[in-house]
């Protein structure tokens, strides 16, 4: 049997960058355009006068927006097509979210709500669209051996994007004040635009093919056949969904992103409230753990080539429930800092875990159609939380109160340890990369 090589990063042709560094830019605009209104919560609340209730009933449809497009989009896009295909695919989604979120954020449209809820729901509609597409863009340009590195690094941009929000959204609350939120979502139109042209030019059947050739060269494993990358094959997302591997890691992946999205909508209002900080303080330190998330999203999708998905997967679940209880005891800034810090280490570092799992086990042209599970998945659980978290907030007795944030500390805690405990019941696979 013949043994793959394990080629060092210095050896990866220059394609499979180029290809990574654009698809993280995207994957920034996609995080930042996604988390932005999180970030701005209190602000909103604020301007319409919402309870938490109505403020977890609003953010919660606006998050499932993001599970409507992820497995129609993505069985779409592997119809159409992988490789330069697969990229052209996803040049009008990202800018068509852009362009969106900028119409959102004009004064006229932001003040009706109706209107402005309208407007984020048609965002995340592409951004829940855009997200398996542009993972398995990065997965279809590097080689098996190195797709843990690369989409660890690729989804280093989630984070980055993460606090791109919490920093544009303080800047914004200081510069023009409460009433001037919307604002913030001007910038991801002026960075999508000049990438994704750039982007559909770069991508070529030429480059992939010579991309390909290097990766046989080198001992290493092609991320697929380049005949799967033709398109139009069928029946992908019935052998997909019957992977225990993708199912299971699907169920984890919601039940990790009901913590992730509730860590999220809670911290914001929690520092305003309870810590007692500005809104535009609020805004900025609830995404500390964005810095150690970068870190992390390198470390574990790494190890996880070398001791396996799963593992790695149970691993980050127990240390996420331990971090994310411990917000139980940060009652001033300081402590919400060091807390946050221990949690991004594994916060972020997930999600490439999940896709790499669920790519690893892909049907035969289907890398696209496995991510959709994974990402629907993740965005029926965004969905979840800030319902939930409303529910328990009030049920502690409301904004001001530290009991339901409490609540929600520990809630949180328990999904996170269950979405580690559920991967025992995942079959061992055998691929060069688990």
């Amino acid at each position: 049997m013949k043994t793959k090589a394990i080629a060092g990063l210095g050896a990866i042709h220059r394609y499979s960058w180029v290809s990574l560094l654009v698809c993280w830019i995207i994957w920034i605009i996609n995080a930042y355009d996604r988390e932005i209104i999180l970030r701005l919560g209190p602000s909103i609340s604020e301007s319409f006068d919402l309870s938490p209730d109505a403020w977890g009933i609003i953010a919660s449809l606006i998050m499932l927006s993001l599970a409507i497009m992820p497995i129609p989009g993505s069985a779409m896009s592997d119809k159409y097509g992988g490789g330069e295909k697969r990229a052209k695919f996803q040049v009008p989604l990202v800018i068509g979210m852009a362009v969106l979120s900028f119409i959102s954020g004009i004064k006229i449209v932001s003040q009706n709500i109706v209107l402005f809820l309208a407007l984020r729901f048609g965002v995340n509609l592409g951004a829940g669209w855009g997200e398996p597409v542009g993972v398995s863009n990065t997965a279809e340009w590097w080689p098996k051996e190195r797709r843990g590195f690369a989409l660890g690094a690729h989804h280093t941009g989630y984070p980055i994007g993460s606090l791109l929000s919490g920093l544009v959204a303080a800047l914004v609350l200081n510069w023009f004040g409460a009433d001037g939120w919307s604002y913030a979502f001007f910038l991801a139109v002026f960075i999508a635009v000049p990438v994704m042209v750039f982007w559909s030019r770069y991508s070529t059947r030429d480059k992939i093919e010579t991309l390909y050739r290097d990766i046989d060269s080198k001992g290493l494993t092609r991320p697929d056949a380049l005949e799967n990358l033709a398109g139009h094959r069928k029946g992908l997302l019935r052998k997909t969904i019957a992977s225990p591997v993708i199912t299971v890691t699907a169920l984890t992946t919601l039940l990790t992103q009901i913590v992730y999205m509730g860590v999220n909508t809670v911290l914001p209002p929690y520092l305003y409230n309870v810590v007692g900080l500005s809104l535009a303080e609020s805004a900025g330190l609830s995404v500390v753990f964005a810095l150690t998330g970068i870190l992390g999203q390198i470390i574990w999708p790494s190890l996880s080539g070398k001791i396996g998905r799963r593992p790695t997967i149970i691993i980050c679940g127990i240390w996420m429930a331990a971090s994310v209880a411990a917000l139980y005891f940060a009652t001033t800034s300081m402590l919400v800092v060091i807390v946050q810090l221990v949690f991004g280490l594994v916060a972020n570092a997930v999600w490439p875990i999940y896709y790499a799992a669920a790519s690893d086990a892909a049907p035969d042209g289907g890398t696209s159609t496995a991510n959709g599970v994974i990402t629907t998945a993740m965005f029926i659980g965004g969905g979840i939380a800030p319902v939930l978290i409303g529910r328990l907030v009030s049920m502690g007795g409301g904004w001001e109160a530290s009991t339901g944030y409490i609540y929600c500390f520990l809630v949180m805690a328990g999904f996170a340890l269950l979405g580690a405990v559920v991967q025992i019941f995942v079959r061992r696979v055998r691929s060069v990369s688990s």
